[in-house]
């Protein structure tokens, strides 16, 4: 009877055992082939065990990774946030999450983690999942780029709006207020008041001409429907057969327009683009400047293939609020020229279009009342 006892005993011994292999061996398959990487840790960071998943995120052989620093692996930028991640995790003893770039060793991209800790074994270690979250950074990136291309392009619609019913009815406006005052009164005016009104009205068509020009390029570039065939070309010739069309109203104004560009001067860039750049660059300093003033068109090799081209003027400038918000479209900085020449601000916002589309920079520096000079790069060899 005791021999039947013990074996009976020993056979629920065997099968307990065979439950607990069954068990561990369960545990130790779930431990590798999670989707989520476990490293225990010693409290300086020293790696003491890890599973399969956590030396593919490491991207080096589980072997190798052992004793290894785990702060080894993290993204420069990254390594203050996880050592007080650590320090924090063996202070309070309480679970704790935090978001950090790593570095595979395997040559592959970082990747972003999202670490969750909790102290064990009488803390002096603690366990870390990772879980990969560069697909959803990455997502959210995506969502966050598009929200603000979503508002810059509600902001463009919201000018274009503006433009539409403000900026250009208003003209039009006075437009037909001079043609019905000649139509009605004609025969009871001199030559000198005909002279006049036939003056501003060429001034208001001029302006109108001026703005739809702009509207319209404005639109068809930021639809991508203007080609864009950058080549070497003079710089000079372009700058003056531009600046043809503006030479009368400098002229009406009195303003001297000088060229200080070297001859032979080249750049690499649209044809087109490029006459449409210093055409609203040029007029739009001889709008804001007083009668008998100057602006200057000046160019400057930076390096070997970039050129720095500067216009300059002495114009009645703008405060630094107005420089801040030049080229932000969800504020109105118009304001008229010193002969009370429409400004829609399109002008500058296509120049920016221009010179970003070749690869360069656009800014302005002024002072009130001292004018400003408005500056660009170009490249001068096919560097983009």
């Amino acid at each position: 009877m005791h021999q039947v006892e013990l074996e009976m005993q020993n056979n629920e011994l065997q099968v307990a055992k065979k439950k607990i292999e069954v068990s561990a061996e369960k545990y130790a398959q779930l431990y590798d082939f999670s989707p989520a990487g476990y490293f225990t840790l010693s409290r300086d960071g020293e790696i003491l065990e890890l599973n399969l998943y956590g030396s593919q995120l490491l991207g080096k052989e589980r072997s190798k990774l052992r004793k290894s620093r785990f702060g080894l692996f993290v993204s420069e930028e990254f390594k203050s946030e996880f050592n007080s991640f650590i320090a924090e995790l063996f202070t309070t003893n309480s679970k704790i999450s935090c978001d950090i770039s790593l570095c595979p060793q395997d040559g592959s991209s970082s990747i972003v983690v999202h670490l969750t800790g909790i102290v064990t074994r009488g803390s002096e270690q603690c366990l870390i999942t990772a879980i990969d979250i560069t697909e959803h950074v990455q997502a959210e990136e995506e969502i966050t780029q598009k929200n603000r291309e979503l508002q810059r392009l509600n902001a463009e619609k919201d000018k274009f709006f503006s433009i539409i019913a403000h900026d250009l009815r208003s003209p039009f406006n006075g437009f037909l207020g001079l043609t019905e005052l000649m139509a009605e009164g004609l025969s009871e005016m001199t030559h000198e008041e005909i002279q006049k009104i036939a003056i501003m009205m060429k001034n208001s068509a001029r302006n109108l001409n001026l703005l739809l020009g702009n509207l319209l390029e404005w639109s068809r570039m930021e639809r991508g429907l203007i080609p864009f065939s950058p080549e070497i070309c003079f710089l000079r010739p372009r700058v003056d057969e531009s600046l043809n069309a503006i030479l009368e109203t400098a002229k009406a104004k009195n303003i001297g327009i000088n060229i200080e560009i070297p001859e032979g001067m080249t750049v690499y860039a649209d044809k087109y683009m490029l006459g449409s750049l210093f055409h609203n660059l040029v007029f739009n300093s001889v709008k804001f400047t007083q009668a008998g003033g100057m602006v200057t068109v000046s160019a400057k090799p930076l390096t070997n293939s970039w050129v720095e081209i500067s216009i300059k003027d002495s114009g009645i400038g703008m405060d630094q609020k107005m420089i801040d918000n030049l080229f932000n479209l969800d504020i109105n900085t118009n304001r008229k020229g010193t002969n009370g020449e429409l400004s829609s601000g399109l002008g500058l916002h296509i120049c920016r279009d221009i010179v970003e589309k070749h690869g360069g920079n656009l800014w302005v520096k002024s002072e009130v009342e001292r004018g400003s000079i408005f500056y660009c790069t170009l490249p001068s060899l096919k560097n983009f």
